[in-house]
């Protein structure tokens, strides 16, 4: 079973947010969750919902792929590098990307 490393997202959080100058009870207020939570996520010693990572990569204006980078394995992260580089093709070309990988992921259930 592949482990998830939320000291890792912690990490990368705080990070973030000492790029942007603030203060965990500032970042915390920009992502409408309690200071101590805020600062329990960035030590790694809260599990999150997914509602909350998106309200932290909104206040930080970044992806929650970014956010997830350093805590998910090597092939997971090959997976979200391939999925953003979609991201930037537009639209159009993303929903394109989607049908192309779900096409091959059914090849592959049945080898």
């Amino acid at each position: 079973m592949k482990t998830f490393d939320r000291a890792a997202l912690g990490m990368k959080i705080k990070q973030c947010r000492e790029e942007m100058g603030l203060t965990q009870e500032e970042a915390a207020e920009l992502c409408g969750i309690s200071a101590s939570y805020y600062g329990n996520i960035e030590r790694g010693t809260k599990t999150m919902s997914i509602a909350t990572l998106l309200s932290i990569s909104a206040a930080f204006s970044v992806s929650f792929e970014y956010l997830l980078s350093d805590s998910i394995e090597r092939e997971d992260r090959a997976i979200v590098n391939i999925i953003e580089e979609a991201k930037r093709s537009g639209t159009v070309q993303f929903k394109k990307y989607l049908k192309v990988i779900g096409a091959l992921a059914v090849v592959a259930d049945r080898l």
